[in-house]
């Protein structure tokens, strides 16, 4: 036993000097240089040289709802903690994206395209700038540089005031007006951009498609609005005394120490149109990568308290009064979510003071969006709130890259909220994790938009950007824990959160916290999934009496499933590992009680290249008599999100495509007019009139989400 210690010893050093030396996958020069500069280590911690620039806000802002505007005015010092002299310091104007001529990925309300961000005044070093001098002030894109006279030494800080103003878009795109009196402010204030020490300067423009890569900060923000309007925001609310009435401050109180849900300015305070004694609320937050605030004149504030390792959370809700009986359940849901996080997946402690949900009328919302402490959900439903809160270790705590790699907090939020909901609110969980993901993996798998993960995320559009962003992620993570195993890969994602938080990783360093922790070389993983072009697809060789043959001929390494179908009806699961494809393309297994089985189907719940060839006997002889109806086929665009469910005949059976959600799948028929995916994840119940197909209802099982949609 005493040369265990000295053998895994051996075994990591002789690993380390592999990765020092890495040719198993490709590195990217500028991540090839920041470990080379020991400001990254190659067992995936942050290196000996590790550093990232802070920055402290103090921000005045005011929001007039007659005009749907704001204007404000900041006080900014920025540190520079990196080994680097900057000459210039790039400000984010994010609402610049509205601005004439400026590229957009989304379509916006014409009244919202304008002038953008009217910078009124900059102060640098005390030195007022002239705002027009373009030798100076450099506008490109959403960026604004501002050349410096003498450089930011290492080591150094250096204070900005600006003052500007801008409109309050209609066009409810993460930020807007949901309605003419109820706002979530978001991108809302000239942000520092990010310097690091891989990209430096982070000068990708904002074009509505990706979202987050900040700095970490620390806020004091005072917000006026009409005495009427109630405000939540990021951080936490230091002059509530002084803002609230005394039975709305005494309800607020309450809920900071109440398991049970308190609501702290509800339908008789609205009924009575009850004003706070101020309009003016003051709200900090230390070390969180961005700020956001929400206010309303008929919005109910429910809040309870939740102890997370000893302290206590306040969780709040705000909602419209309309949909006060389907939101009321919201704080509760948030409270048991937090405890999960906190205590079982990921299982770090909930960080923050506080969290609040806001939530907007039915049909205005869209999904949803996430901010430190916040979260802008376009509904009340339990998924999109697990999803939403779970941001909160990414890319907030964790502050991942999303601009340039989205699948590292966007996957990871996809795969938590399908593992909380299956094991913490509902009664079964059989189901093997990945099989969630299948149907959604499905119909970009080996298509030409299926770019590797490793891919930039800036170089996606609308074709790819979902999928490679958050469903083929998650679909790899449930890959990564069903090989691993719970105990070591929850091991080795806690290492990683510990390792990151409050810091910036890259995808390698992911990689080898990973391989580190585990002690596994998982080159065979990540070389298919993350840096090569390729697809996963089995098909049954031959089945006769009980003898499974399945042949790969996918690159993509993924796990096996297969199911037997008894003439009693009963079924059978038998699970295999990723790990079989490593140094086979064939694998044989003998099914149990042969002479029984009249049915078998390998990997009906994996995303497969072909999955016709998969079932035995084939899917087309499940059909039976039914003949499809040509008035079932064709495009049936979606109520609640901005895609298009096209329903089409392939090989003599129904098929399901949503690109634009990377989600495809051949559908078997259930019932009349009702059909589900291969792997059971999607049911679809198609709707008529007078005869005729007019629309159809998709149900994402995993997710409890439902998505409505009227055929054209």
């Amino acid at each position: 036993m005493k040369k265990l210690p000295l053998l895994i010893c051996i075994i990591f050093a002789s690993f380390s000097l592999i990765s020092a030396q890495e040719s198993r996958f490709f590195i990217p020069k500028e991540i090839t240089d920041a470990y080379d500069n020991g400001t990254r280590s190659y067992d995936g911690r942050p290196g000996p040289n590790y550093w990232h620039n802070t920055v402290d806000y103090k921000i005045e802002v005011e929001v007039f709802p007659e005009t749907q505007s704001l204007s404000g005015t900041e006080e900014i010092t920025y540190y520079n903690n990196s080994p680097d002299d900057l000459s210039i310091i790039v400000i984010r104007l994010y609402h610049d994206a509205f601005r004439k001529a400026n590229a957009r990925a989304n379509r916006v309300a014409e009244q919202d395209i304008t002038d953008g961000v009217e910078i009124k005044r900059i102060k640098v070093r005390d030195q007022e700038v002239d705002v027009t001098n373009s030798e100076v002030i450099n506008r490109s894109g959403t960026n604004m540089a501002i050349r410096l006279q003498e450089p930011l030494a290492p080591g150094s800080s250096i204070q900005m005031e600006i003052d500007w103003a801008q409109q309050i878009p209609v066009t409810t795109i993460r930020t807007g007006a949901y309605d003419s009196t109820s706002y979530f402010l978001a991108y809302w204030y000239p942000q520092v951009a990010v310097y690091d020490d891989i990209f430096g300067w982070d000068q990708l423009s904002y074009d509505f498609s990706t979202e987050f890569y900040n700095n970490l900060g620390n806020y004091d923000v005072t917000i006026t609005a009409p005495k009427n309007f109630t405000v939540l925001s990021t951080g936490v609310l230091q002059n509530a005394q002084e803002v609230l009435p005394g039975e709305v401050y005494q309800s607020y109180q309450k809920a900071r120490t109440s398991t049970e849900t308190v609501t702290i300015y509800g339908p008789p305070d609205l009924e009575a149109n009850r004003e706070y004694l101020s309009g003016t609320w003051n709200y900090t937050a230390e070390e969180v990568s961005d700020f956001a605030f929400c206010l309303s004149d008929h919005y109910c504030w429910d809040a309870a308290n939740q102890q997370v390792d000893n302290r206590d959370v306040l969780v709040n809700t705000f909602y419209p009064v309309e949909i006060r009986e389907q939101s009321y359940q919201v704080t509760a849901n948030q409270q048991k979510m937090m405890k999960h996080f906190s205590e079982n997946v990921p299982g770090i402690p909930y960080p923050y003071p506080e969290f609040t949900t806001f939530i907007a009328a039915p049909g205005l919302g869209g999904g949803g969006m996430e901010y430190p402490m916040m979260a802008n959900n376009g509904g009340p439903g339990l998924g999109v709130t697990v999803h939403e809160m779970f941001h909160t270790y990414f890319p907030m705590y964790v502050r991942v890259n999303e601009k340039r790699f989205a699948w590292m907090d966007e996957g990871w939020a996809d795969f938590t909220t399908s593992f909380l909901i299956r094991r913490f609110f509902e009664e079964e969980e059989e189901a093997p994790l990945f099989s969630g993901f299948s149907g959604q993996v499905q119909g970009t798998l080996g298509s030409i938009s299926d770019l590797p993960l490793i891919t930039s995320t800036q170089f996606m559009d609308n074709t790819n950007y979902g999928y490679a962003s958050y469903s083929l992620p998650a679909f790899f993570y449930a890959v990564l824990y069903d090989y691993l195993g719970e105990a070591t890969f929850m091991n080795c994602w806690r290492t990683y959160i510990r390792n990151w938080a409050k810091k910036s990783p890259s995808p390698y360093d992911f990689i080898y916290t990973f391989e580190t922790v585990s002690g596994q070389d998982l080159s065979w993983l990540w070389n298919p999934w993350f840096f090569n072009y390729g697809a996963v697809d089995v098909k049954i060789a031959s089945y006769k009496k009980g003898k499974l043959t399945v042949e790969n001929l996918g690159t993509r390494p993924a796990p096996m499933t297969v199911r037997a179908k008894y003439k009693d009806g009963s079924t059978k699961e038998f699970k295999y590992k990723a790990s079989i494809w490593k140094d086979t393309k064939t694998y044989k297994t003998k099914l149990p009680d042969a002479k029984n089985i009249e049915g078998v189907a390998v990997n009906y719940n994996v995303p497969d290249g072909y999955s016709l060839d998969n079932f035995f006997p084939s899917v087309k002889d499940q059909y039976g008599d039914i003949v499809i109806d040509e008035g079932i086929l064709g495009d049936y665009p979606a109520v609640e999100f901005p895609v298009t469910i096209k329903i089409e005949e392939k090989d003599e059976v129904l098929f399901m495509d949503i690109s634009a959600a990377g989600i495809g799948s051949y559908l078997l028929p259930v019932g009349d007019d009702q059909f589900e995916s291969l792997d059971g994840s999607l049911k679809v119940d198609f709707s008529k009139e007078g005869g005729a197909y007019t629309g159809l209802k998709l149900q994402l099982i995993n997710f409890g989400v439902t998505v409505t949609a009227n055929k054209l």
